[in-house]
């Protein structure tokens, strides 16, 4: 079995680093960067988003599991006192993954379109000046949104910038995507949902209007300007996944109270 790491550049996870791949190697393990069928994170959640984004291109054949060297996070649910049990895990060969779908964007421009990939969010967003955007659900109106912008989350998404702005923490057994609005307008001239939308995975959001200087932004990357204008964003769930190794003594419900609960 092929290994890789991906390392948060700190004192205490470097050094969880040269211990696990010190051990690893003693039994017999290939590190392998460019290749890997498992990746292990070790840092915290931003770690793993961003090694998922560096293995993208193959993330289909990956199984990620993540190591938090800081505060307990909801993809890295191993910790420095009990990483050794990696080795156990490894060594039975019965990685039985959580599978979760990434989410999509289409961007349409003027003269050409681009996709991106995320596994929080998904934001089309304009700090300067307001949004003026007709949202369509399955091709049907839902609203004219005037605002900061819009947050498309998947389920692993739901606990981190969608939280924020008053969405829901969804239940991660679920399949969904939640739209979420970013400092709406809310006047007796103009009026939008108000809430976050919980929908089908299988529902397609598309958003259009006067959105051609909006930014895209995806989990911490942002798509650079291109000087070209947006006509038409449409958001939906992937075909493809990323795999998770939780740790089988740490529920969701564990998590979120530690988190958000518990000082």
């Amino acid at each position: 079995m092929n290994l890789a790491f991906y390392v948060r550049e700190d004192e205490l996870s470097k050094q969880v680093e040269q211990q696990l791949k010190q051990l690893l190697r003693t039994n017999n393990y290939v590190i392998d960067e460019t290749s890997p069928e498992v990746v292990i994170t070790i840092g915290g959640d931003g770690t793993f988003l961003r090694a998922c984004h560096h293995y993208l291109a193959i993330i289909d054949q990956i199984t990620f599991i993540g190591i938090h060297t800081g505060t307990l996070g909801f993809f890295a649910d191993y910790d420095e006192t009990n990483f050794m049990l990696l080795l156990d895990l490894l060594n039975s060969k019965k990685l039985k993954p959580s599978k979760y779908p990434l989410l999509e964007a289409h961007i349409t421009y003027v003269d050409h379109k681009e996709v991106v990939y995320a596994i929080n969010e998904i934001r089309l967003e304009n700090p300067f000046h307001t949004l003026i955007c007709n949202v369509e659900i399955d091709g049907s109106h839902l609203e004219k949104f005037r605002g900061n912008g819009l947050s498309v989350s998947g389920v692993l998404g739901s606990s981190g910038y969608n939280r924020s702005l008053g969405g829901a923490i969804i239940d991660n057994t679920l399949d969904v995507l939640q739209l979420s609005e970013i400092a709406a307008i809310q006047s007796n001239a103009y009026r939008s949902l108000g809430s976050s939308l919980v929908l089908n995975s299988t529902r397609v959001i598309s958003v259009s209007g006067e959105i051609k200087d909006a930014i895209i932004g995806y989990d911490h990357l942002h798509l650079p300007p291109n000087n070209k204008q947006i006509v038409n964003v449409t958001f939906k769930k992937s075909a493809r996944s990323v795999s998770l190794m939780h740790y089988n003594r740490h529920t969701l419900i564990d998590t979120i109270r530690r988190a958000f609960v518990i000082d």
